[in-house]
């Protein structure tokens, strides 16, 4: 806390932004990241940041500032996460929409917003995107966890590769159906990582049945199988299962962008994991700028 307020001091011809802060947004604190905002226009669209699951907004310090030379940008900590308060709530895509846009109004932060999640960060973008789409100037997903997947579509992918039905039924149990204890030590990563799995046994019922904004959309896919030897399944061929997965991914968010009237893009970066951010921060940055540009 005496750190953030020093950093808040430091920028006191700002009186609502400073670079780094805890903001009080219904009675608990939010670890916020806020920067140049100093030359923002009316109507400039402003770039928030979601993290993936449990991730603080440190993940972002390849991109972040060098993005911020030429637009203003937003980062935050979801309840729980890193230095903001643990909230024993469940982080369901309308909670954290509400979170979110009550710390922008308190910071004073208007919309519009181009707002970029990674992995989890993907569908609480989307999730706001859903809840507030008149708010929206972009959407851009990295390597998002797939708010489009269906447990057919996941079955589908283990057919495909030569998984035996027996065998399929006993991982989607594994995956959707095993109880996992609460950890209240770490409530909030461990939250999320429940609240995923409640979405994949829904078909993410939740989010589809939100409406998608009319804005462009990008996605970043990363192309490089990172899984370790030691551990990778003994159950299936996991390069086979990254190779298809990527491929049957690519084509349903083809479909999801042109859902949209305004466009957008699907880049995929061979060389890239699902870090895309930092394996390759100068073409993320890039392509932002360039998205940015088009926005104007």
């Amino acid at each position: 806390m005496k750190t953030a307020l020093l950093v808040c001091l430091l920028f006191i011809s700002l009186p609502v932004f400073c670079q780094e802060k805890l903001v009080d947004v219904n009675g608990h604190q939010f670890h916020v990241y806020v920067k140049g905002f100093e030359n923002r226009k009316p109507n400039d669209p402003v770039l928030i940041f979601e993290n993936g699951l449990g991730m603080g907004l440190g993940n972002w310090n390849t991109v972040i500032d060098e993005l911020a030379k030429t637009t203003p940008v937003f980062a935050y900590d979801r309840a729980g996460v890193e230095k903001s308060e643990k909230v024993y709530q469940t982080p369901t895509v309308q909670v954290v929409a509400e979170n979110l846009k009550a710390i922008l109004k308190t910071l004073k932060i208007s919309p519009p917003y181009i707002l970029v999640g990674h992995s989890m960060g993907g569908i609480y973008t989307r999730g706001f995107a859903g809840f507030y789409p008149d708010d929206m100037a972009g959407l851009v997903f990295i390597d998002p966890a797939d708010f489009t997947e269906t447990k057919d579509d996941w079955n589908a992918i283990f057919r495909r590769i030569g998984v035996p039905e027996k065998k399929i039924d006993e991982m989607l149990y594994d995956r959707l159906y095993k109880t996992v204890p609460v950890d209240s030590a770490r409530f909030g990563p461990s939250s999320e990582l429940r609240y995923l799995t409640a979405l994949r046994r829904t078909d993410f019922a939740e989010i589809t049945r939100l409406p998608v904004p009319n804005v462009p959309i990008y996605f970043f896919i990363g192309g490089k199988f990172e899984v370790p030897a030691d551990r990778r399944s003994s159950d299936y061929n996991h390069d086979a299962f990254f190779e298809v997965r990527t491929n049957v991914n690519i084509e349903r968010w083809k479909k999801f962008i042109y859902l949209s009237s305004k466009g957008g893009a699907l880049i995929y970066l061979s060389n890239s994991g699902h870090y895309l951010h930092r394996d390759d921060a100068d073409f993320v940055i890039g392509t932002l700028k360039m998205m940015l540009k088009r926005s104007e």
